[in-house]
C-alpha cells in the first residue's frame, strides 16, 4: 500500500474539495501506467479540508478498512486491478488556498440538443472539469424545477479519456433525482457514463 499526503486547492468560492480535482490527482498518481481501464470513481463524501491522505493499492479490503475515505476509484492499470482512495485528514483542518476556475468559459461553447447537451468548442479544461460542467448544466436545463444543489457522485469510463474537444452527453436515467446518469461521447461513440445527485441546500 502507498501512502500519500495531498494538499489540494478550493474552486473558486466553493467550500469543499471538487470531485474533478479529486479525479485528476488520482490520474496524476497513475499516469505512468501504459494502460488505464475499467475505471469506476465514486465520491461518498464531501471534503471541506484542502490536507488528505491518498492511499493506491492492489487490495481492496485494506481499503475498505480504512476510515474517512471520502472517494474511491477502481482502475485496472497495465491490466492489474487498483483501488485509489482519497481519505479526509480530521488532524489537519486546513482552509487552503483557493484558484479561479470560471466554468462559464466551457458553457458558452454548448448547445443543448433535445435531452442532450454538446460542445462546440475546444474545452479550456480537463476532460472531467468540462463533462461535469457540462452535466451540470445539462440538469439545470431538463429540471429547472429541482429544488437543490447537483453534485458529481460518479463515473465509469472502460478506458481513460482526457479529450477536450468534439464531447456530447445524453441524458438517460432518473432515479428519484438520487442519481441521475448521462452518457459521455466523443465524436458520437459512448465513451461512459456520468452520474449526479441532487443534494438539498
Amino acid at each position: 500500500m502507498k501512502k500519500k499526503q495531498i494538499a489540494f486547492r478550493f474552486k473558486g468560492t466553493r467550500d469543499y474539495i471538487h470531485g474533478t480535482d479529486m479525479f485528476n490527482v488520482m490520474m496524476a498518481e497513475s499516469r505512468s501506467a501504459l494502460t488505464r481501464n475499467n475505471i469506476h470513481l465514486t465520491i461518498h463524501d464531501f471534503v471541506r479540508t484542502s490536507i488528505c491522505q491518498l492511499v493506491i493499492t492492489t487490495s481492496k479490503e485494506s481499503l475498505n478498512e480504512m476510515k474517512d475515505i471520502a472517494a474511491r476509484c477502481q482502475l485496472d492499470l497495465d491490466g492489474v486491478t487498483h483501488w485509489i482512495g482519497i481519505a479526509k485528514d480530521g488532524k489537519n483542518n486546513v482552509s487552503g488556498e483557493r484558484y479561479t476556475y470560471d466554468e462559464s468559459r466551457i458553457i458558452s461553447l454548448c448547445s443543448m440538443d433535445g435531452d442532450g447537451i454538446v460542445l462546440d468548442g475546444l474545452s479550456p479544461f480537463s476532460f472531467i472539469e468540462t463533462v461535469v460542467a457540462m452535466n451540470k448544466h445539462l440538469h439545470q436545463q431538463l429540471f429547472p424545477e429541482a429544488i437543490g444543489k447537483w453534485i458529481f457522485t460518479r463515473l465509469d469510463l472502460p478506458q481513460f479519456c482526457d479529450v477536450r474537444e468534439n464531447l456530447a452527453l445524453r441524458f438517460r436515467h432518473n432515479m428519484n433525482f438520487r442519481l441521475t446518469k448521462s452518457e459521455i461521447e466523443v465524436d458520437g461513440r459512448t465513451v461512459g457514463d456520468i452520474f449526479f445527485s441532487l443534494v438539498k441546500t
